[in-house]
């Protein structure tokens, strides 16, 4: 696997994480678990009354039990709520699943961070039943599992990903859609042109963007010539000014609710392809269409310099 294809695959999976939520996420966990470990790995449902005695999953040759917790749009907001199932559903595990369960995770979706109340939780529990081992399962655990697995089988799990190939045959057809889905989804908004700062070549370090989002802006300026070259040759003059305008509104929309880098991007770029699986064609626009509006700092912040801000 190239570089190209790795960060790809990791937005793929942020964008993944923080779109499933309860049933659907212990699903996809699941579906990581059985692509990577077989038929080691249990698949566990509730049955009639019996329920799942708190397990969502079981993996034989270790004795590790899991527990899923997706919450909607990967928020933490609900901390007591979070604790109170940490705690009920180990307790549960430990009632019904005691002889089988060496080791006990709770596997979540919380891209951004967990509150550090649930590691107390976590802590508690472990100190109070020395004889289990105990742990989490999010973003860096997902990401270390799924690297594991042939590009096949990520693909099954979370669509294509662009190649170096398909970033080097940029489609205008796509641009093309993803500007006019922008613009359409937009249209009550005023389109008074915005003043355009050139790029210090350190904001990627500056706006402390994990390195695989760094790495799709830099790939993207390949191409963010081809998007100034779209805007110049549109019938609408002002179309460059609009988007701009547009996605800095969203960037400061998102920024408003105090969202890590990562997040922001995640939601940038979700903004522009929309949910669900994206083809490798679109990944590329989209790739490049940010690239051009980071360059042109319309989203992020410019480095501080004396004085202000670039």
């Amino acid at each position: 696997m190239n570089l190209n294809e790795e960060y790809w695959w990791k937005i793929a999976l942020e964008l993944k994480l923080r779109q499933v939520s309860g049933d659907n996420f212990q699903s996809f966990f699941s579906g990581v678990m059985g692509k990577l470990h077989g038929d080691d790995f249990v698949r566990v449902r509730p049955f009639g009354s019996k329920g799942d005695k708190g397990c969502d999953g079981y993996l034989a040759s270790s004795g590790q039990l899991f527990q899923c917790y997706g919450a909607v749009n990967g928020d933490k907001g609900k901390v007591d709520y979070l604790i109170s199932k940490m705690e009920e559903d180990f307790a549960k595990a430990k009632d019904k699943l005691g002889t089988i369960m060496k080791e006990w995770y709770m596997v979540h979706n919380l891209v951004d961070g967990l509150p550090v109340d649930a590691v107390e939780t976590l802590k508690k529990l472990e100190k109070d039943n020395p004889s289990i081992k105990f742990g989490f399962v999010g973003l860096e655990g997902f990401v270390e599992r799924i690297e594991q697995l042939s590009d096949g089988r990520k693909g099954e799990l979370l669509g294509p990903v662009a190649t170096n190939q398909d970033a080097q045959d940029l489609q205008l057809t796509e641009l093309k859609e993803l500007i006019n889905g922008v613009v359409k989804a937009t249209e009550e908004m005023d389109d008074t042109p915005a003043d355009i700062a050139p790029v210090p070549v350190d904001k990627l370090d500056a706006n402390d963007l994990p390195n695989h989002w760094k790495q799709l802006i830099s790939g993207g300026w390949q191409n963010a010539h081809v998007v100034v070259s779209y805007f110049d040759a549109h019938p609408e003059p002002l179309i460059g000014e609009q988007i701009a305008k547009i996605f800095n509104g969203r960037y400061q929309y998102l920024k408003s609710q105090h969202l890590p880098p990562a997040a922001i991007m995640d939601g940038l770029y979700e903004f522009v392809t929309g949910a669900g699986t994206v083809p490798a064609a679109r990944q590329v626009a989209a790739q490049a269409l940010l690239a051009h509006l980071f360059e042109s700092c319309d989203i992020f912040e410019g480095v501080a310099v004396e004085g202000g801000q670039i």
